[in-house]
């Protein structure tokens, strides 16, 4: 079975593949060692292998593997010599792709017995898809599949670059609406702490419902910010609450006061609250406007 995380690369995992008879698939591809400097051709191949793994479903590349079937599967585990940077030396490759390809690496590395190393490297699913790479004559968009690294076709190219047209709209759109509230929030802050809950202030929403849905299709990208997402529904539910108690106070502020009327104020407004949640809403959106900024979608 094929792990999908980096602690469940093994040496005995490892083995009992190569014992399968298992050379490379769309989740993963063994590699003797990183390209030589003046193996350019090498050197684009594993570049291709990054951007493939990327636009596709993810993968791992597992170096120390020789690419000799006719050898038992312990031998053909060789590892790299330790006094090799591999990290450094590697982040080359992926870093080559337009835009680059994002990976990590298992840390430690896998030892055999005579010091040598393992290296397991995962390059995740891309939300910032699709990544190509340019060898001086033309870009290449590659793919992952069962057959190892392939060119995409001209259908699967054009819809990524639909997709990632889509998500560089949904993104300027949310940040179009955080700056919205974030504007929206200092002003009724700035008014209610003079005292001036206007009708106009009592009639003005900061309707964030709307958000919920593009948080949904932007999850992928938006979850690679640590706390982005529950920052985020956090605005969203402190939005709806001070949304109440607006739309309760402009109903009776609104309501005539002749004789005829015996209604009365059902939830009146706590100026201090609703001040101290205008804070919470402006904090929040300015955290998520700064946190989207340093996103790459």
């Amino acid at each position: 079975m094929i792990p999908d995380t980096l602690e469940g690369w093994t040496l005995s995992v490892i083995e009992g593949l190569l014992r399968q008879g298992v050379f490379e698939s769309d989740r993963f591809d063994f590699k003797e060692q990183l390209p030589y400097s003046k193996d350019d051709a090498a050197k684009l191949r594993l570049t291709k292998t990054c951007a493939a793994f990327a636009n596709s479903g993810g993968g791992f590349l597992v170096f120390g593997v020789k690419d000799d079937k006719g050898l038992p599967a312990q031998q053909r585990i060789v590892g790299i010599e330790p006094g090799d940077d591999f990290p450094a030396r590697f982040g080359n490759f992926p870093a080559a792709a337009e835009p680059s390809v994002e990976w990590t690496f298992r840390n430690p590395p896998l030892q055999l017995q005579d010091g040598r190393l393992v290296h397991i490297v995962q390059v995740r699913a891309s939300p910032r898809k699709p990544h190509g790479v340019f060898d001086q004559e033309r870009w290449w968009f590659c793919k992952r599949t069962s057959k190892g690294t392939e060119a995409m076709s001209f259908e699967e190219m054009r819809g990524l670059f639909v997709d990632a047209s889509r998500r560089a709209n949904e993104v300027n759109w949310l940040k179009a609406e955080l700056e919205r509230i974030r504007d929206l929030a200092r002003t009724l802050n700035i008014e209610s702490a003079e005292g001036r809950w206007s009708l106009e202030m009592l009639l003005s929403r900061f309707d964030a419902g709307p958000l919920n849905p593009l948080l949904l299709s932007l999850f992928d990208l938006l979850n690679s910010e640590p706390t982005l997402v529950s920052e985020l529904h956090g605005l969203i539910d402190c939005c709806r609450k001070v949304d109440a108690a607006l739309t309760h106070e402009a109903a009776f502020a609104v309501k005539p006061r002749d004789r005829s009327y015996s209604g009365s104020r059902l939830d009146p407004l706590d100026e201090v609250h609703e001040r101290r949640m205008m804070i919470r809403i402006h904090g929040a959106a300015s955290r998520a406007l700064d946190a989207l900024t340093r996103l790459r979608a």
